[in-house]
């Protein structure tokens, strides 16, 4: 091959691969999984993040709301918690520190939960730390009502 067919081959390469569309995350379905999973507020709807191959794995922050990856990929997105209202800041403590708990996994089509140990004490919609009866490991969940939270 000689060098103008070098350059027309990879001229073509470039048209070819610029002329393919590119998908993007759908983010009113990334919006629903994080709100089963953290209390966030909405993502921004002017993002257009590369669609991961895989689903995007949510971990739900600390301090509220949640961080979103794409391992495949290697975006990684920190969404915010919602701003509280002024009634959950006269709302009650729900969880204690040291109850045992009901913790929730759920996801389409399925649903898992165990007893766990509350670490912090929460409020309804207030991010605490738990952990398992049979491991020292601390998770997140979600406080959603008098002994029940979601992971």
């Amino acid at each position: 091959m000689n060098t103008s067919e070098g350059i027309f081959m990879l001229s073509l390469l470039l048209i070819m691969s610029a002329a393919a569309p590119v998908q993007f995350e759908d983010l009113a379905l990334l919006d629903k999984n994080i709100q089963i999973q953290a209390n966030a507020e909405p993502v921004d709807k002017r993002l257009k993040l590369a669609k991961c191959p895989d689903a995007p794995v949510i971990i739900p922050a600390i301090d509220g709301g949640a961080v979103v990856r794409c391992p495949a990929l290697g975006w990684r997105l920190h969404v915010p918690a919602r701003a509280p209202n002024a009634m959950d800041a006269g709302a009650d403590i729900v969880i204690r520190k040291g109850d045992v708990i009901e913790c929730i996994t759920k996801g389409p089509g399925f649903a898992v939960s165990a007893q766990m140990i509350a670490l912090d004490d929460a409020r309804i919609g207030q991010s605490l730390r738990v952990k398992s009866l049979t491991s020292a490991t601390p998770m997140t969940a979600m406080a959603k009502a008098r002994g029940l939270a979601i992971i």
